[in-house]
C-alpha cells in the first residue's frame, strides 16, 4: 500500500469512530435518564403514602419500554399523582418536563409489607427451630391469612409438629416449646425459693400456654404454664 492510500484508509477509520462512540454514549445517556426516572418516581410515591407512618411500604415501578425516548430535561422533573391513585396498590404518577411539553405516565407498584419469620430450608416435624433454618424476610401483608412471628428469637427453641417447606412462614399453631410426651422441669415458688420436679407433657404447649402435665414422682396430674423450651411452671 501506498503512502496516499494508507492515509486515505487511515482518514476513514477516523472518521467512523467519532459516529460509533457517540452512538453508544446516546444510548447510554437514554437509559440513564429512564433509570433516573424510575428512582424519582419511586420516591416521589413513598414521600406521598404518610411518610409519618410505621408502616413498612415497598414501591417497584413498571420498566418503561425500551422503545420510548426520553428527551434530555434541563429543568427539573415534576412529579404528580391523584389521591385516588395513591390509595391504590398500582400507582399512576405523571412525570413531567417543565421546559417542554413532554410528559409520560408511569405506574409504581406500592406493598404494605411487614417482617415475618420463615423457614429458611424445609423441615420436618420434630425438627428444632434455630437461627439455622429461619430467618426474617419482609412479606406482603395482604398476602398474609394467619397470624405470624416478627422476631426470630420468639421461636428459636420451639420444634415443628408438622413438615413446613422452605420460604413458608413460621406457623404458631404448628410449634410447641414443649410436646406432648416431653420430660420437663416443673418449678413452682418465687425468685427466692423455688422447688423443682419433673414430669411429663401430656399435651403439646406454646410459650405461656397453660398444659397438663404429670407429677412424675407423685403421678398426679396438674396444670402448669409453659415458661421455657422443656420447663413449666405452677403457681402456689
Amino acid at each position: 500500500m501506498n503512502k496516499l492510500h494508507y492515509y486515505q484508509a487511515l482518514a476513514r477509520l477516523i472518521a467512523i469512530i467519532p459516529c460509533m462512540y457517540t452512538g453508544i454514549t446516546a444510548a447510554d445517556e437514554n437509559n440513564l435518564t429512564k433509570q433516573q426516572l424510575i428512582s424519582e418516581a419511586e420516591q416521589f410515591v413513598l414521600s406521598q403514602l404518610d411518610p409519618n407512618s410505621s408502616k413498612t411500604i415497598d414501591v417497584e415501578a413498571m420498566p418503561i419500554d425500551k422503545r420510548v425516548k426520553i428527551p434530555i430535561c434541563t429543568a427539573t422533573l415534576i412529579f404528580s399523582s391523584s389521591p385516588e391513585a395513591l390509595s391504590q396498590s398500582n400507582v399512576t404518577v405523571k412525570a413531567q418536563c417543565s421546559d417542554n411539553d413532554w410528559y409520560m405516565f408511569m405506574v409504581v407498584k406500592a406493598t404494605e409489607t411487614q417482617p415475618v419469620v420463615v423457614i429458611s430450608s424445609a423441615v420436618s416435624p420434630g425438627t428444632l427451630l434455630t437461627t439455622d433454618n429461619i430467618r426474617v424476610v419482609n412479606m406482603n401483608k395482604k398476602r398474609l391469612r394467619k397470624s405470624t412471628f416478627a422476631d426470630i428469637e420468639d421461636v428459636v427453641g420451639a420444634r415443628i409438629k408438622r413438615r413446613v417447606s422452605a420460604g413458608r412462614p413460621v406457623d404458631p399453631n404448628n410449634l410447641c416449646f414443649v410436646c406432648k410426651g416431653d420430660s420437663v422441669t416443673i418449678s413452682a415458688g418465687n425468685p427466692s425459693m423455688r422447688v423443682k420436679t419433673s414430669g411429663v407433657a401430656l399435651e403439646d404447649g406454646r410459650m405461656g400456654e397453660t398444659i397438663q402435665v404429670k407429677n412424675r414422682r407423685s403421678n398426679k396430674k396438674i396444670h402448669a404454664r409453659v415458661s421455657s423450651t422443656g420447663q413449666v411452671e405452677i403457681g402456689i
